[in-house]
């Protein structure tokens, strides 16, 4: 099993980025690879369960949600870009959780592969 960090930085409303990141996880854990997941700058937005999505629209947040309850897909939103952006632990989307830019580090070095979407 490879190991994938993916850097998530842009906002879920950004076009078609977003929606390319997510298919970018789920096609890395439906052939069993393990991915990190770090939502940083406007990706944190990702992580907001107060959002308000129009009706009809593709939800990125709640299909990234979907992913986080894989054993195999860790996501963690950067505190201090959330922080910036009004996003406390009480609104995070279940399964994503608080983290800092050290365990982003952390992860590039041991990943196999490290991928950016900015």
């Amino acid at each position: 099993m490879k190991q994938f960090a993916i850097l998530l930085a842009v906002s879920p409303e950004r076009g078609t980025l977003p929606l390319r990141a997510l298919e970018t996880l789920k096609a890395a854990l439906s052939r069993g690879h393990a991915v990190f997941c770090f939502l940083y700058e406007d990706g944190v937005l990702f992580a907001d369960k107060t959002r308000d999505v129009p009706q009809g629209e593709t939800d990125p947040s709640r299909r990234l949600a979907e992913l986080t309850t894989l054993e195999s897909c860790d996501v963690v939103a950067c505190i201090t870009a959330a922080e910036r952006r009004g996003i406390r632990e009480e609104l995070l989307i279940d399964g994503i959780r608080l983290g800092g830019l050290g365990e982003w580090t952390e992860q590039v070095q041991s990943a196999d592969r490290v991928v950016q979407f900015r």
